[in-house]
């Protein structure tokens, strides 16, 4: 099935079930609260929707699909609703449009279950979408889930290729990061940083990327951003891992004026007073109007911005890309020395604020160095590695083209000090007498925020949002505390964005990988959050 048109839907829809004695038109359209209860141990099985369904005789079943049947407590005759991992009335569809995967075999199925066992044999297969005509289409990790919003008297079910329980907190055990000396600056030599070499510490990657982060719910942004617990997320297609790579996106409206999103917080913190080195490597961003994806660093300890916040990779809407950094001390760059090593770099802005203490009622809003700046197209449409080297002499960041990955990245043994000068794309050295105690471990950050005090408050000054077409009169610009009129907010409650937020908002990660100095052990820190929601179960 090569496009997503509303034809193949039809024929999904209503595709005849071949010689089945329970056929589409012995079901009557009635209203979805016709509901059958299944008592797991004997119950009678009567309504034909539901032997539709279970048709496969119980012969035929692994151990795993009759398992599998006993955590399924209602049936929907007309939509196929369960409480498994499977979601009731939605369906996946390729980023290109396609319905499955080019190598598909476009085959019936006689169950659901038969439909998953067939995505879990098929190569590159990681969703499946089952229809109730009997149509069983399979669909890569990366592709999204669409509400099907056809007649009652015919359906689709979706979900994953396995069914799994997650832990919704990792279970690690982790050293109290409170009490760790103070952060002293220390000039390095060059315009390079204190260690020549790195060994990896910690990562997240393939089936396991998620295994070591928490899913927090909180929003602090004033945005349009619903963050789902980590079941949430799976179930809503918000999140997703294979071995092919991993997919964090902005899912289906939930509530008015509200989007499904996900935050992720490391469970560990790492010091940057000893050094690391933090690598993303991507094929993908979110980018587009009211977009505010973030990838940042802050310590939790603390009361913000006390323990420090730095910024690797955040922007909202068409706005390009800025680093800085955050603390309540009077620490500042080192800009003497930032222009002597910026002439090795590239396309630089030269706008720069040099003072790190941040308090954004008195307007200071933390030191941000000269640097290169794309926006989040940019990087979308540019996929590498995101990397930053953080010691104690000072930050920089790299974005590293996929094509030109070194092999000390690729062996997992970093010598940032000779990485190309133009792969650089900002150098924040400090100064050694005012940066002391500027930053406490940090954890790590990955989400999609949406609207609010920045993407909200700026939506009106970006092209592609005022294109959208939700400007005044229809709407106020930048009214985020009042979303039934705010322009941002509106827009995203709009069927207008659900296929622009389905292609463009998403993470799609390689992996997040963080190395320390090598010959250095170092005990594994728990991040503040990590500390807080294990105190608080």
């Amino acid at each position: 099935m090569s496009e997503g048109s509303q034809d193949d839907l039809l024929r999904l829809e209503h595709g005849g079930s071949g010689s089945d004695d329970c056929s589409d038109s012995t079901v009557e359209p009635t209203s979805r609260s016709r509901v059958i209860r299944v008592a797991v141990g004997g119950a009678i099985l009567v309504a034909c929707g539901l032997l539709f369904l279970l048709r496969t005789p119980a012969t035929d079943q692994s151990p795993e699909e009759a398992n599998a049947a006993l955590f399924i407590e209602d049936f929907d005759l007309t939509g196929m609703a369960t409480d498994f991992c499977w979601k009731n009335k939605s369906f996946y569809v390729e980023l290109s449009g396609q319905f499955d995967l080019p190598h598909g075999s476009h085959d019936t199925a006689s169950s659901p279950y038969e439909c998953q066992k067939r995505c879990a044999q098929t190569y590159l297969c990681e969703h499946f979408s089952y229809w109730q005509s009997g149509a069983c289409l399979l669909t890569s990790y990366s592709a999204y889930q669409r509400a099907y919003t056809g007649g009652d008297s015919n359906g689709v079910i979706s979900g994953p290729r396995t069914c799994e329980v997650f832990d919704d907190m990792p279970t690690e055990s982790l050293y109290s990061a409170q009490n760790v000396p103070p952060f002293v600056a220390e000039e390095a030599e060059g315009c390079g940083h204190l260690h020549d070499r790195y060994q990896l510490a910690w990562a997240a990657e393939g089936e396991t990327f998620f295994d070591d982060w928490m899913f927090l719910t909180k929003s602090e942004t004033r945005g349009a951003e619903w963050y789902l617990n980590k079941s949430e997320a799976f179930q809503n297609g918000v999140a997703f891992t294979s071995k092919a790579g991993t997919i964090l996106r902005v899912g289906e409206q939930v509530h008015p004026f509200k989007r499904r999103s996900v935050m992720l917080h490391s469970a560990q913190a790492f010091r940057p007073d000893k050094g690391f080195v933090l690598v993303m490597k991507y094929k993908h961003v979110p980018y587009g109007p009211g977009l505010w994806p973030a990838f940042w660093l802050v310590n939790s300890d603390l009361h913000w911005p006390d323990g420090g916040e730095l910024d690797v990779l955040e922007y909202a809407n068409d706005e390009t890309a800025k680093l800085t950094f955050h603390t309540d001390k009077n620490c500042s760059i080192n800009m003497a020395k930032v222009e002597q090593c910026d002439s090795k770099m590239r396309n630089i802005n030269p706008a720069n604020i040099p003072s790190c203490y941040t308090n954004y009622t008195a307007n200071k809003n933390g030191c941000m160095p000269p640097q290169v700046r794309k926006n989040g197209e940019w990087y979308a449409k540019n996929p590498g590695a995101v990397a930053l080297v953080w010691d104690a002499s000072g930050v920089s960041s790299y974005h590293i083209p996929e094509a030109e990955i070194p092999l000390d990245l690729s062996y997992e043994k970093p010598t940032p000090n000779e990485w190309r000068d133009e792969w650089r794309m900002s150098y924040m050295p400090f100064e050694a007498a005012s940066c002391v105690n500027i930053a406490k471990p940090m954890e790590i950050v990955l989400n999609i925020a949406l609207c609010g005090d920045w993407a909200g408050n700026t939506f009106y000054d970006c092209l592609e949002c005022r294109e959208t077409g939700f400007v005044p009169n229809y709407c106020v610009p930048g009214h985020v505390t009042e979303p039934a009129t705010d322009c941002c907010t509106i827009y995203m409650s709009n069927p207008s964005a659900e296929e622009p937020l389905k292609t463009k908002g998403f993470f799609d990660i390689d992996y997040v990988k963080v190395f320390t100095p090598e010959g250095m052990v170092l005990p594994k820190l728990a991040s503040g959050t990590y500390r807080k929601e294990k105190a608080s179960m």
